[in-house]
């Protein structure tokens, strides 16, 4: 049978994932709204730790452990000397960051919701994807689609879906989702998520707000570990992460982080190995002076898993029962997913004096993927009968970032400023190429019974080959101001932005728009002396309007604006931060799949969005072995305009309420030190699959577990996701559904010296 054409529209922001699913769907939904959450947060006092946050900082020495867990159980005494924004971080609780102000600021200070999630929070929680690192923060749904689908992180922030995270500040923007890029999570100091719009420093992005992924560093003081992984589905892997000094004076120092594994997956026939490799070297030729070599590469050969599966027989029943959650719908001999990943680039900083410090981050990135995808088509009346489609693709990617900064710290009589100016440019430039499948067979879905890759029958030349471009330039200023207890964040940006995409089969421009923007932000922070922090804050956002129309027309730019007040908590001499947070976000000129010339690839723009929530959440490292994350989301989204005729209903994708919480003890003296155990329990609401309604999804609820013992030298862990083996379904049309990842353990040995 012949296959419903694959259209191959793939755009940036929210509309990424959608344009990737795109083939013969009856309905696409655009994931828009975003809501408020609640959630609970605990802190204690912790022997003899904790920092005023408007003092400076006073701590123990280093750990030489860097952002690893300590393999001997460790009573936290204070905080870690000299932490920064990008520093390793003792335990799960984190007092400044860079993505918010991009300047090395205290969290409580900055007047917008963050979450970091340290290194050792990964470790404890043997998170494998940063989609899975993001399941206990507030505010994000960490595994849009369940986890199944490897190759590409899906999550949502505030209900606004996002795919291509920053890394280390900088934009990975492409125009194709499969090419965003999937960081390995060992090689990551943290996972910065900054809630609301962030276009005023960063440029184009949802006005939900972003992730930054933090790399591992070179660090002072000698660091070796390796360890070796064994878990279901056959997996085996092994790491290593090592750094130091190079030369007696410390003047040069480096780090390696090594990581690699192969498993089966809970797809049948689809085998997933990957490889990654990060080296890093930084030079201080002085204390004014600090240079950082940042680079890496990986490789993952794997195939595609049915996360395009029908709703009926996933999400509903059937006469034929339910499609079993390993049944593979596709042709093994033609399942392909083989893509590297290069990145070079660095990080300069140089103090003039008090006054001036100019910084420069640069990076270019390159990535390479062929793909062979046989996929879902729609059930034929029969409701057992799947016609699919397939094709063969070649893509490669290449981004160059760069961020130019210059920093001014002076005062004026009483008041405080840190100014901050920029620059900074991103290049992405994009290939495809795709052989879209003149035949393919029909398959049982309860039964399958596969023809080969030969019958399977692809046409000489491409038929769908374009190549994209995108020029992005942001002028922007920021101005930190202190009066005493009070600090106020100001700060605007022009963008200067133009797409283009070149058909190179009609040999035609479809795509060539230009967009000028202006965004701003204004924040307030009081900063009580006992540790509560109130803040109020409103920004904007855009992103350029990606896609073509079927008239021609050219696409405005997607905008957006938000209004958050909260309160944040730091008590003094506690290792603990909590925060609540109430926002408004309204979003207009939403493109959306044009659903009247659905042959064509085109787009229409007149889709509104409003989310409005609540968050609430809290880490901390309450002393004698024991830490937590907790957080409550509660979401409301709604679709304000459509030319779909979804004006009034929920935005897709957005549950109304999330909760999570997660523990970890570890015993301090007795006959059994050194053993610790850990639990969490992640719950997503009920939500819709679609614009239109008819899709609900059952809401979820998730166990985690840890048991892991600390000796010297060694720590020996084992995790288990999804403890009770829960079955669930999430759903992007009635023709993508996807089941969740099934329970999986991982048992690991670490040693370091």
């Amino acid at each position: 049978m012949k296959a419903r054409r694959h259209k191959n529209v793939m755009a940036r922001g929210e509309r990424a994932n959608q344009a990737h699913i795109a083939r013969g769907l009856r309905k696409r939904n655009i994931t828009i709204a975003a809501l408020v959450l609640f959630g609970g947060a605990a802190h204690a006092q912790s022997a003899g730790s904790g920092i005023d946050p408007a003092a400076p900082q006073t701590a123990q020495p280093s750990n030489p452990g860097g952002a690893n867990q300590q393999l001997n159980p460790v009573i936290v005494t204070g905080e870690r000397e000299n932490e920064t924004a990008t520093s390793p971080v003792d335990g799960y609780v984190a007092r400044r960051s860079g993505t918010g102000t991009k300047t090395d600021t205290p969290i409580v200070e900055t007047p917008q919701s963050i979450s970091v999630i340290t290194a050792d929070q990964i470790q404890a929680q043997a998170a494998q994807t940063v989609g899975e690192a993001l399941r206990y923060t507030p505010g994000v749904v960490g595994e849009q689609f369940g986890g199944l689908d490897t190759t590409v992180d899906y999550y949502t922030v505030r209900g606004f879906q996002q795919t291509m995270p920053f890394v280390d500040g900088l934009s990975t923007q492409t125009f194709f989702t499969v090419l965003s890029p999937t960081y390995n999570t060992y090689g990551l100091e943290r996972i910065d998520v900054l809630r609301g719009p962030a276009s005023v420093l960063y440029g184009q992005n949802i006005p939900g707000g972003m992730v930054n992924l933090v790399s591992k560093r070179p660090t002072a003081d000698p660091l070796h570990e390796a360890s070796i992984e064994v878990g279901s589905r056959g997996l085996i892997g092994g790491r290593v992460d090592l750094s130091g000094p190079v030369n007696k004076d410390g003047t040069l120092l480096y780090r390696f982080t090594a990581d690699s594994s192969s498993e089966s997956t809970q797809t049948a026939f689809v085998q997933d190995k990957h490889i990654f490799v990060a080296p890093a070297l930084t030079w201080k030729p002085n204390a004014d002076t600090t240079f950082t070599l940042l680079s890496h590469f990986s490789y993952r050969d794997t195939g595609r898993q049915n996360v395009d599966l029908p709703a009926i027989g996933t999400l509903y029943g059937s006469p034929f029962g339910r499609i079993g959650t390993g049944t593979f719908l596709g042709e093994p001999q033609f399942n392909e997913y083989r893509r590297t990943d290069e990145a070079i680039g660095y990080e300069l900083e140089h103090r003039f004096s008090d006054i001036l410090t100019v910084r420069q981050n640069l990076r270019y990135s390159h990535t390479h993927l062929n793909q062979k995808i046989v996929g879902d088509a729609g059930l034929e009346d029969d409701l057992q009968t799947l016609d699919r489609y397939a094709y063969a693709a070649r893509a490669s990617s290449n981004v160059f970032s760069v961020d130019n900064q210059a920093q001014f710290k002076f005062g004026t009589g009483p008041v405080e400023h840190t100014v901050l100016v920029g620059l900074d440019y991103t290049r992405s430039l994009d290939s495809w190429d795709e052989l879209d499948a003149l035949e393919v067979p029909s398959i049982n879905a309860y039964a399958p019974v596969y023809s080969g890759a030969s019958s399977i029958v692809l046409p000489d030349a491409p038929d769908f080959s374009v190549h994209d471009t995108l020029n992005q330039v942001g002028l922007y200023a920021q101005d930190q101001i202190r009066f005493g207890k009070l600090v106020a964040t100001l700060g605007v940006r022009q963008d200067w932005t133009s797409t283009k995409q070149y058909d190179n089969v009609a040999g035609t421009n479809t795509q060539d728009n230009d967009a000028n923007r202006f965004t701003y932000r204004a924040g307030l922070v009081y900063l009580f002396d006992s540790g509560f922090a109130p803040y109020v804050n409103y920004a904007t956002s855009f992103q350029p309007g990606l896609g073509t129309t079927f008239d021609g027309s050219a696409l405005k730019p997607t905008t957006g604006q938000s209004v958050e007040v909260g309160v944040k908590f730091q008590p003094k001499n506690q290792k603990s931060f909590a925060m609540l947070s109430l926002y408004n976000i309204k979003q207009k000129n939403v493109v959306e799949p044009d659903f009247d010339h659905p042959d064509g690839n085109f787009v229409v723009q007149t889709g509104g969005v409003r989310v409005r929530g609540v968050e609430l959440s809290g880490v901390a490292d309450l002393g004698s072995g024991l830490s937590l994350t907790a957080a409550y989301t509660y979401m409301d989204g709604k679709i304000t305009d459509s030319d779909q005729g979804y004006a009034g209903n929920r935005a897709a994708n957005v549950p109304h309420n999330m909760a999570s919480l997660w523990l970890d003890k570890t015993l301090q003296t007795g006959p059994l030190k050194g053993l610790g155990f850990g639990g969490g329990i992640r719950y997503i609401g009920s939500q819709f699959g679609d614009q239109a309604n008819t899709l609900k999804l059952a809401s979820t609820t998730l166990v985690d577990a840890a048991l892991h013992y600390d000796i010297p030298h060694w720590r020996f862990s084992v995790n288990a996701q999804n403890l009770f083996d829960r079955i669930y379904v999430n759903c992007q049309s009635d023709t993508y559904c996807s089941y969740g990842l099934r329970r999986s353990v991982i048992g690991r040995a670490t040693y370091q010296w």
